[in-house]
């Protein structure tokens, strides 16, 4: 891979960025007008044509063919801005430009110590120099996020071949560079999709409405299709899958300074060295080619094993399983389970997640529960949401996807896992509303914007009130609302959303309504004739010994625990007790453990070291997440 620069190069880089974006504004001046720009030209001023045109005249401007800028821009992000919300990989817009703040990334990941000015972190703000533009307009305005992402593309076809390519074939240099550094392997795939849907074609409607399409390029042939060598010896699939193997970045983020931090996951030997108990279901919020592109780039501090296409299935296998993928925000869910990542975004959940996506996923739940002997359970397989922060300061700030539109219902039965069914009349319900017909209101707050209600869909969950009528607020979590105020429908706001699957300790019934225990407080859910629950006949119900017991986010052994040379890991109470006199559903107990793990070329002799502790904890399902619970402050209810 290319390595950082140093300060003068950097310097150097920058005017050369600006000398290139003189020379292609100054080749779209004396460009006469092509083709695509006399259709833009003669189009209707249509509002929902307003992209479609937006590409048309940019490939004009730039001299870049109206199809391949199209056809980059879907694969990046099937065209949709998300209302100049940041993906997850740190991209906005249609052209997905990228920004990422380092300092972000060192609170995100730790051990992402020094980062260099990687250019692929900060493509947003090279786009527009190239166009002289702001970058907070790209964030915001799809149609210059589109300019400028001509304009980038047109100064790398530039940087790697020295001027514009004559024929389409002759861009794809161009096309693996912008996606990142054009030597991985990502790249040249992200390369090779693009040319794959030139030959083909694309029409859709975004979620805004926007009508965009291209026609196919019967003759659309790279000039090269030569990808890196990779060992598919790593590849742990079901043979019936569509599965490939591309490595995620086992690498310094500085290469000159293996010591100053590394990504994006640790080595490990599974389940030799621990137990893999669970597996952890996320959405990507990028596109799956920006997905596997971030997951090679070491200064991206986050990798999963496993990315699901949302069009047909495909499987990328980016790290071993044997091996810790830093995917869950946790150490401890890390240390112990399986990351698979799905292509979408958890607001347009039901536009993404298809059917397709979950038979693949499933079949390889399947095949992965099997191999390592994971429960099939809402306990061991769940949602990204579902994990819980592992210090206080973290609570309240943890993921939400892959949110409220995935069907859990659907993707258990697939697995083969379903549902409890039968009356809830027992002393613990399952939380099972009919996906289909339950289509609460749920709202966006993207950043500096109103809030909007998103479409109607079918969703996962069930609104908590603090009483059992309609018009009673909705429970609120004082981690999440800490002045006091109720709850909302925001689509983050997980304090009063019971999802499916989930089990919780019954606390009262009344008419309609049934009260369960969750996150310290009686919450109320609306559940005429049982419609909304089912059985829990196999939960495991324990209350406190005292009031307000501590719960913590991961199962830490006792500081006298660690051997020498190896710092302890402090073990922090999160925000959450339980007060006297409830229940709560919970888990099988585990002891006490932790693993240390860096960079292996550091050479480090407790490098791989698990640490075990006396002290046996208990998970409880207490609010929409898991904690962890000392087993000696539980007792069974």
């Amino acid at each position: 891979m290319r390595t950082r620069t140093n300060d003068a190069e950097a310097a150097h880089s920058r005017k050369r960025r600006r000398a290139r974006a003189a020379t292609v504004l100054a080749v779209a001046i004396a460009l006469p007008a092509n083709a695509s720009a006399a259709a833009f030209a003669d189009t209707p001023e249509r509002p929902d044509t307003v992209q479609q045109r937006a590409f048309e005249s940019a490939a004009a401007e730039f001299d870049v063919p109206t199809s391949l800028l199209m056809a980059v821009s879907f694969q990046l992000t099937r065209w949709e801005d998300h209302h100049g919300e940041q993906s997850r990989a740190g991209g906005y817009g249609p052209m997905h430009l990228v920004e990422i703040d380092e300092q972000e990334l060192r609170e995100r990941n730790p051990k992402l110590v020094k980062l260099g000015a990687d250019p692929t972190l900060h493509t947003l703000t090279e786009a527009a120099e190239l166009v002289d533009g702001a970058p907070e307009d790209l964030k915001a305005d799809p149609v210059a996020n589109i300019r400028a992402g001509a304009a980038l593309l047109a100064d790398r076809a530039l940087d790697s071949a020295g001027e514009l390519p004559e024929d389409v074939g002759g861009w794809y240099p161009a096309v693996a560079e912008l996606s990142g550094d054009p030597d991985t392997t990502a790249a040249r795939s992200f390369a090779d999709d693009v040319y794959d849907v030139l030959g083909q074609g694309r029409a859709r409607t975004t979620s805004t409405g926007q009508r965009l399409a291209f026609p196919k390029i019967a003759d659309a042939q790279p000039a090269t299709t030569a990808r890196p060598a990779v060992d598919e010896s790593e590849l742990e699939c079901p043979e019936e899958l569509d599965c490939r193997y591309i490595p995620a970045a086992y690498e310094p983020t500085d290469p000159e300074d293996p010591a100053a931090g590394y990504g994006n996951y640790d080595t490990a030997n599974r389940p030799d060295d621990f137990d893999i108990d669970s597996i952890v279901i996320h959405d990507t919020e990028v596109s799956y080619e920006s997905t596997i592109t971030a997951f090679q780039n070491p200064a991206h501090g986050a990798a999963a094993h496993y990315v699901v296409r949302s069009s047909d299935g495909q499987i990328t296998q980016m790290v071993p399983v044997k091996d810790m993928a830093w995917h869950a925000g946790s150490w401890e869910r890390n240390t112990h389970s399986i990351g698979i990542e799905h292509e979408g975004w958890a607001a347009e959940g039901g536009t993404w997640y298809t059917e397709p996506m979950y038979r693949a996923s499933a079949k390889l739940v399947r095949h992965l529960a099997d191999e390592y002997d994971i429960p099939l359970d809402r306990e061991h397989i769940l949602g990204h949401d579902e994990v819980t922060a592992e210090a206080p300061a973290k609570a309240g700030g943890e993921h939400y996807d892959p949110g409220p539109f995935w069907d859990w219902t659907h993707y258990m039965e697939l697995i083969g896992a379903p549902s409890d069914s039968g009356t809830a009349d027992g002393d613990a319900v399952t939380i099972n509303p009919d996906f289909e017909t339950n289509r609460p209101e749920v709202t966006s707050c993207p950043p500096d914007e109103d809030c909007q209600v998103l479409p109607a869909q079918p969703a996962n969950f069930l609104y908590l009130r603090t009483e059992p009528r309609d018009d009673a607020p909705l429970l609120s979590s004082p981690v999440l609302h800490p002045d006091g105020g109720p709850g909302t429908t925001k689509i983050d706001d997980w304090g009063n959303k019971a999802g499916a699957g989930r089990q919780y300790a019954v606390a009262e019934r009344s008419g309609d309504w049934l009260a369960i225990w969750f996150d310290g407080q009686k919450a109320w859910l609306h559940d005429p004739d049982g419609a909304n629950t089912a059985a829990a006949d196999d939960a495991e119900l324990r209350t406190p010994v005292r009031d307000g017991i501590p719960t913590y986010g991961r199962p830490l052994p006792a500081a006298a625990d660690y051997p020498d040379g190896i710092e302890p890991e402090e073990l922090e109470p999160l925000p959450y007790t339980i007060p006297a006199g409830q229940a709560y559903v919970t888990g099988s107990p585990v002891d006490a453990i932790d693993y240390y793990a860096t960079y292996d070329e550091l050479d480090d002799p407790n490098n791989h070291t698990q640490i075990n502790g006396s002290e046996t904890y208990v998970p409880v399902s207490y609010n929409h997440r898991w904690v962890y619970v000392k087993q000696s402050d539980l007792e069974r209810a």
